[in-house]
């Protein structure tokens, strides 16, 4: 028993840190002026140096055809065009910005919800760390990698600056990955010491120090830069979109169209949360934006408390799956892969109407079951009145897609389309973004990417403990090993490990680690097309938020509803059923990623309908108010992974066998309902 306490401030320790607005003016002031220098540089770095660049040389240009030559502006042109070349000063200064609004907003303790020395000196140390990395990024920037040797103050710097991120990454997102991470650096530390396969040549601590904080295979590596670029850009755009009034037409448009449906309360939830999540990206901050107004409202029609909670985070969880948008996944997964967002949102397409379309399936079922009412005609606005009010908010989305149609990068799009939103909100007094809202939606995208940059900051560990390990080869092997090198118990492993590796992390976080350690696996053992590879990846990132026991979307959504997050996340579990089967079907049957003729692609997706409709039924238990007897249940269970099998002949039979019992089972619902 007296081991009790230390084990007691042990988990109080890694169980993370809790998020709080500072309640001091000196550090609510610097929030928001932080917020606003991260956005205008990310601004800057992300689409206006390129363009302020080419408005110079323009000027340049055309004066020098008027006789009038200007070295320094054409000077100016080029420094402004080449800016974005240098990652390291980029990231940088992302760095001397966000972290020490990170560690001010985020307690050591999650039973602390209050500032104390220890965050402010922690956010002093990580600016003066980032300070020492621009103060010599001149070196940094022509370092000879394997030739250039650090300093003493380089290592003492980069050190530091390793335990800075385990700690935010600790701070933001708990054990989970940060177990992973410490695991990973005692294996890349000790892993000389081991005997067999798993052991690893020695390195020096100077190679340790190169190349976690100079080369791009560490902290300073891709998953810090996409959050310093695209994620950042989206989750703003997200957070303009939402405070000019976006939100509330999607929720409109949602309940105009499901409303007088029977269960149309729920209906609304799932078709406004999907609409929204497409744009935010993140889970977490969908629950937080559409459930205050879905709900309470499926409360107040007799949904109960946990299950209001789990369909709103199920529903909001897909939306990193729904084009035109996908929040920040998607355009990570374009600049991971080389494949272009267009083709992506393309092949996402059909699996993420078949996720939804399971959900509907679903909440249909249960409201015919328990008698679930429409909604009262005055909440259900009339779709022409919600249009006509808020037609303005579609014009920022299509400004998104018609700049992705034409080629632009996804920072242009996503600054562009933020633009467009500025703009469009003069027209309306009540809506328009001033001053005060410029600065609250800039504060607002720090608060909400801050658990993103502890863990994408992390993930460039975990890379860097992979280069210098060798670790990706001795991880294949493992998974050959536990699987015994067949595809399928490799996948299902690869499923598993993504969803206890998403545990508090964010959706982009998750993908980024797997595509260092699982997409090596997939690839090079099974030549699984990379589409496809990276989409499956993707999904169970996504569904990580809603999977016990530690579901971020589920925590978000109880403590709306008042409901046990245990308890929300059996339910979300069953409601997302169809998510975590349709993966596998895409990865056997790429016709459902647009791949193929027009007869393959109708043809997976009539299997894809039927796969997840025979296994909500199985997984719930009743069609309607008939109760399913368990050999019903079991039959349509193994009708359901029998679709998934890519022989077209034995799909075609799964189908029409499902469709028989399907009819067989409607018929005993019309004859003999449930008591």
């Amino acid at each position: 028993m007296a081991n009790a306490p230390s084990l007691s401030l042990l988990w109080r320790y890694f169980s993370g840190g809790a998020r709080h607005t500072p309640g001091q003016k000196w550090a609510q002031y610097l929030l928001g002026f932080g917020s606003v220098c991260a956005t205008l540089y990310v601004l800057w770095i992300g689409a206006l140096s390129i363009v302020t660049g080419d408005a110079i040389l323009w000027v340049y240009e055309s004066l020098a055809q008027a006789g009038l030559v200007l070295t320094a502006l054409e000077n100016l042109a080029r420094w402004a065009r080449g800016y974005t070349a240098d990652f390291h000063r980029d990231i940088s200064v992302f760095v001397a910005v966000t972290f020490p609004i990170a560690f001010l907003t985020t307690t050591s303790q999650r039973q602390r919800t209050r500032m104390c020395w220890s965050d402010i000196f922690l956010a002093l140390l990580s600016w003066v760390v980032a300070v020492y990395y621009l103060f010599h990024n001149d070196r940094f920037l022509n370092w000879s990698y394997g030739f250039t040797q650090p300093t003493m103050a380089d290592m003492a710097m980069g050190l530091l600056f390793v335990v800075l991120v385990i700690e935010l990454c600790r701070r933001c997102t708990g054990w989970g990955l940060t177990s992973l991470v410490l695991l990973l650096l005692a294996f890349t530390i000790f892993g000389d010491q081991l005997s067999g396969p798993l052991r690893h040549e020695n390195f020096t601590w100077n190679y340790f120090v190169e190349m976690m904080t100079v080369t791009d295979n560490g902290i300073f590596g891709s998953p810090l830069q996409v959050a310093a670029t695209y994620a950042f850009l989206f989750v703003l755009f997200g957070n303009f979109y939402e405070r000019t009034g976006g939100g509330e037409l999607f929720y409109g448009l949602s309940t105009a169209l499901t409303g007088r449906m029977r269960g149309g309360a729920v209906k609304a939830c799932v078709t406004s949360s999907g609409l929204y999540g497409s744009v935010s990206g993140s889970p977490t901050a969908d629950v937080a934006t559409t459930g205050p107004l879905t709900i309470p409202l499926m409360k107040r029609v007799g949904v109960s408390a946990d299950r209001a909670a789990a369909i709103e985070s199920t529903a909001s969880s897909g939306g990193a799956m729904l084009p035109p948008v996908m929040g920040a996944v998607a355009f990570i997964m374009s600049d991971m892969t080389g494949l272009s967002y267009a083709s992506i949102a393309l092949a996402s397409l059909l699996p993420a109407v078949l996720y939804y379309a399971s959900i509907f399936i679903a909440v249909h079922n249960t409201a015919v079951r328990d008698d679930e009412q429409r909604m009262d005609e005055d909440q259900i606005p009339r779709l022409w009145d919600t249009l006509k009010k808020g037609w303005r908010h579609l014009l920022p989305l299509v400004a998104l897609v018609f700049l992705l149609v034409m080629g632009f990068t996804p920072v242009y799009v996503a600054a562009g389309s933020t633009a467009a939103i500025i703009v469009l909100s003069w027209f309306s007094r009540s809506s328009a973004i001033g001053p005060r809202r410029f600065v609250e939606c800039c504060t607002q995208t720090i608060f909400q990417i801050v658990p993103l940059i502890g863990a994408v900051a992390a993930a460039g560990i975990i890379i860097g403990c992979v280069e210098i390990s060798g670790l990706a080869g001795k991880f294949t092997l493992l998974i050959h090993y536990l699987a015994g090198g067949h595809l399928l118990p490799t996948v299902i492993l690869s499923a598993v490990f993504l969803i206890l590796l998403g545990m508090g992390m964010p959706t982009p976080a998750v993908y980024l680690t797997a595509s260092a350690l699982l997409a090596p696996v997939l690839s090079l053992s099974f030549k699984l097309p990379l589409m496809q590879l990276h989409l499956f990846m993707l999904y169970f990132a996504c569904l990580s938020a809603i999977t016990p026991p530690i579901a971020v979307a589920n925590f978000a959504a109880g403590a709306i509803a008042g409901a046990n997050p245990m308890a929300v996340g059996r339910q979300a579990v069953k409601l997302a059923l169809g998510g975590f089967i349709i993966p596998f079907f895409f990865l056997f049957n790429p016709g459902l990623n647009m791949e193929g003729g027009a007869v393959v692609i109708v043809q997976s997706f009539i299997f894809a309908l039927g796969m997840v409709t025979f296994a909500s039924l199985s997984v719930n238990g009743h069609l309607g108010k008939l109760a399913l007897h368990w050999l019903m249940r079991g039959v349509l269970g193994i009708l359901a992974l029998l679709l998934i099998w890519h022989d077209a002949s034995v799909q075609m039979g799964a189908l029409l066998l499902g469709l028989s019992v399907f009819i067989w089972c409607g018929w005993r619902a019309s004859l003999r309902p449930l008591r």
